[in-house]
């Protein structure tokens, strides 16, 4: 059904789909088919007197009101890079996740009032075949809707639409459990429609806050995926010439947008237009690659004085010995007649929050090594 719907709504041409033709056929399809729900279920509920299976028909009106807010969100998030927003609007699509998990908590909250009053004030419910049938169809195009949302944000790497996905799924759960009361009800006569409506109030917001607490991190500035900086720096290291690299920053625009800035090493010796035009090639290549606004900036590095070599050596044995996690990069050295000066930036994971410990433990094992050397260390965290 959703190649169906792919081919019929969209173009057969799959280089020419965008991002926005697909959050505009999902915003299309989960408005429709959450409408339909919502009235067979309001009927259901007000034929049977459950207030289950009404409030799992508001749930539903709610989800409708959330893919609006994934229609117009992809909408806005396609729309070009602007004056006031020149990195394009891509982070709509988060802005929409953040608000589709506002909705279904507020959903939630509005079940347990509701529930809580039933249990409060009880009222038998009167369940018959068609509920029971109404309740079986929506179970399965829930799960449909589910996979359906689920296949398009694999496609096009969409939180917003893994968020709708996992919002159909709850409904699955939810819409199962009003199924399993009523049936209790009615082959028992045990009216548990209150208490079921509290657990499913509970899991939908369980769901909410977990969507709000994972679509939050990316907009305050989440460090970048492993894989993604092993690539980055991958891609840099094997062009002849870049000896190391550092200072990676990857910042997120959106969904397939990012900027990227680094700092590349290359040789001291090497002609300056040489190492230029190769880190124009670098950049293109990242850019193309990972859709991304790249800036490199040249670090030339001395690699054939000896004694510098020599010292970095000896102070990289000595971060290894303190933490295998530690690292430095622009390492020089001022080689004066009394002492001797090593000045390096210190790479250190979030987890030391005492610095100062740490710099005073590194300048103590330099000196016990060689009195005449002396650090001067600029500490700096990973952004990766």
């Amino acid at each position: 059904m959703t190649n169906l719907l792919i081919r019929i709504f969209l173009n057969k041409n799959k280089s020419m789909i965008t991002r926005h033709s697909y959050g505009r056929l999902t915003g299309i399809v989960g408005i429709t088919a959450n409408l339909i729900l919502f009235l067979i279920k309001l009927i259901a509920g007000l034929l049977s007197s459950s207030i289950a299976v009404i409030a799992d028909g508001f749930n539903n009106l709610s989800d409708a009101g959330s893919s609006v807010v994934t229609l117009v969100g992809f909408r806005l998030a396609s729309t070009p890079p602007d004056k006031e927003h020149p990195f394009g609007h891509g982070r709509m699509e988060y802005i929409t996740t953040m608000v589709i998990a506002i909705m279904i908590l507020f959903a939630g909250i509005e079940l347990v009032r509701t529930s809580l009053d039933k249990i409060i004030n009880p009222t038998a419910a009167e369940f018959g075949w068609v509920t029971i049938i109404i309740l079986v169809v929506a179970i399965a195009i829930k799960l449909w809707l589910a996979l359906f949302y689920r296949k398009i944000a694999d496609e096009i790497d969409s939180e917003a639409l893994v968020a709708s996905s996992v919002d159909s799924r709850n409904d699955v759960i939810c819409t199962t459990l009003v199924l399993v009361s009523a049936l209790i009800g009615w082959f028992t006569s045990i009216n548990i429609d209150g208490y079921v409506g509290v657990g499913v109030a509970v899991f939908v917001m369980w769901s909410g806050v977990s969507i709000l607490r994972d679509t939050v991190s990316p907009l305050l500035g989440q460090a970048p995926s492993p894989q993604l900086v092993k690539d980055i720096k991958d891609t840099v290291l094997a062009y002849q010439g870049i000896i190391g690299l550092h200072d990676l920053i990857v910042h997120n625009y959106g969904p397939g947008k990012c900027i990227v800035s680094l700092h590349a090493e290359v040789s001291s010796e090497d002609e300056l237009m040489h190492s230029h035009d190769l880190i124009d090639r670098i950049e293109r290549e990242i850019t193309e690659k990972y859709n991304a606004a790249v800036c490199i900036h040249l670090d030339p590095v001395d690699i054939k004085d000896e004694r510098v070599n020599a010292l970095r050596t000896f102070v990289d044995d000595i971060l290894e010995g303190i933490n295998p996690s530690l690292s430095l990069h622009d390492f020089r050295v001022v080689f004066g007649e009394t002492h001797t000066n090593l000045i390096f930036d210190l790479v250190v994971p979030f987890k030391y929050k005492n610095t100062r410990d740490l710099r005073e433990k590194v300048e103590q094992l330099v000196q016990e090594s060689n009195p005449q050397l002396f650090t001067v260390i600029t500490i700096e965290h990973s952004y990766t």
